[in-house]
């Protein structure tokens, strides 16, 4: 049997400046940007679900956030820099075409231990939108797994800025963080799953030119391929976790009932919700719960039943809204998903940082509530445009 691995501690990172784009307490009231763009601050608050969004100051840039998130890894638990093995980042907001962030991180961090401290450590960058952090996991992990650590630790940095141009849709779901995590044998927080879902297409739903600062997004279509890709991970997992028998449902259940909580990608917190409700349609239909869901809002649309494709795509919007107000869905909401999107909703979008950060709020959310998860599994959703979802599970 191998060695549990998985994640020991988490750090994070989010720039002290911040835009505030509506008041919890008074979602009504009109903000400095609400008013500059002539919009309903409520939009922000109720129809994407963000209250504000993080800006990184004058001087600080994906490396330096980066910088911050693992010097408070390291300081906190109190690691020695000739026992770190590796430190990759995952990141869509390079600094250099051919200079990985790894680099200037390592740099920024002996200027602090001591040149030459970290002489001995990898690193390198992952890119594939928000999805790499998941990549640059599996890549630690399987080099623990291969029986490398020896002892050693290695460190998974994600970091990034998210910017939009001016005016469009996507300037409210800017953002900007850092996510560092330790990973270990033998860890303190969760150990990993060996199974691990995959699903990849070539989509043109966002990208970034190499000449611009601020990403291209349709986002309409952005939406739909992130509930594509997330439903093929979740499939090709759930065939790998069946055949080792890792999870078994036994009868009217379904192998979402045997996994909570769970993190996902958050671009911003309504869409995270939302395939959250596509996850549980997708794993429910045929269960009797499902039947109990039809007898109050009815049977799923058909596109076949529809002459236009917008016909249909409204009559799904709808049918995802009712869906979402049923009890049986805001039950397993509130108690598997909502508590990580909190940290969403107060920063904003941070890439390729959202989901581990998701993960962060929810661990601290619950331990605050003295919520027991020791023995449970949980999951997490990685979706990156271009696009590519990764799915998988742990243990507590």
């Amino acid at each position: 049997m191998k060695t549990p691995v998985g994640i020991d501690d988490i750090a994070v990172y989010i720039p002290r400046l911040y835009l505030e784009l509506a008041s919890e307490e008074q979602p009504e009231k009109h903000t400095e940007f609400s008013r500059a763009r002539e919009s309903d601050p409520a939009k922000y608050l109720h129809g994407i679900g963000i209250a504000k969004m993080s800006i990184p100051d004058t001087y600080q840039d994906s490396s330096v956030l980066a910088a911050n998130a693992i010097f408070e890894l390291i300081e906190r638990n109190n690691l020695s820099p000739a026992n770190i093995a590796r430190i990759d980042i995952a990141t869509e907001t390079g600094v250099d075409e051919s200079k990985p962030v790894a680099a200037y991180v390592h740099g920024m961090l002996e200027q602090k231990y001591g040149k030459g401290a970290l002489k001995k450590t990898s690193g390198v960058e992952y890119k594939f939108a928000c999805v790499s952090t998941a990549d640059a996991l599996e890549s630690s992990l399987d080099w623990a797994w291969a029986g490398r650590a020896n002892g050693r630790s290695s460190i998974v940095c994600s970091t990034d800025v998210a910017k939009y141009p001016l005016n469009t849709p996507g300037e409210s779901t800017q953002g900007a963080g850092a996510v560092a995590l330790l990973v270990r044998e033998e860890p303190r927080l969760l150990s990993f799953d060996n199974v691990i879902g995959t699903y990849m297409e070539d989509e043109d739903d966002f990208w970034r030119p190499l000449f611009s600062t601020t990403a291209v997004v349709h986002g309409k279509h952005s939406e739909k391929c992130y509930l594509k890709a997330m439903e093929g991970a979740v499939d090709d997992w759930a065939e790998q976790a069946e055949a080792a028998k890792l999870i078994k449902a036994g009868p009217g259940e379904s192998l979402v009932d045997h996994v909570g909580p769970m993190s996902f990608h958050v671009p911003y917190p309504k869409m995270a919700e939302k395939g959250f409700a596509y996850l549980l349609r997708h794993f429910w239909r045929g269960l009797p719960r499902w039947t109990e869901v039809t007898q109050k809002i009815g049977h799923e649309p058909k596109a076949a039943s529809f002459r236009k494709r917008e016909e249909f795509e409204k009559a799904e919007s709808d049918y995802m809204h009712h869906f979402m107000e049923t009890p049986q869905f805001q039950k397993e909401y509130l108690e598997k998903v909502a508590d990580g999107l909190v940290h969403a909703r107060e920063s904003g979008n941070s890439y390729s940082a959202s989901e581990k950060s998701c993960l962060s709020m929810l661990l601290e959310t619950k331990a605050k509530r003295g919520v027991d998860l020791a023995g449970r599994r949980g999951g997490s959703g990685n979706y990156g445009s271009g696009s590519k979802a990764k799915v998988s599970s742990w243990v507590f």
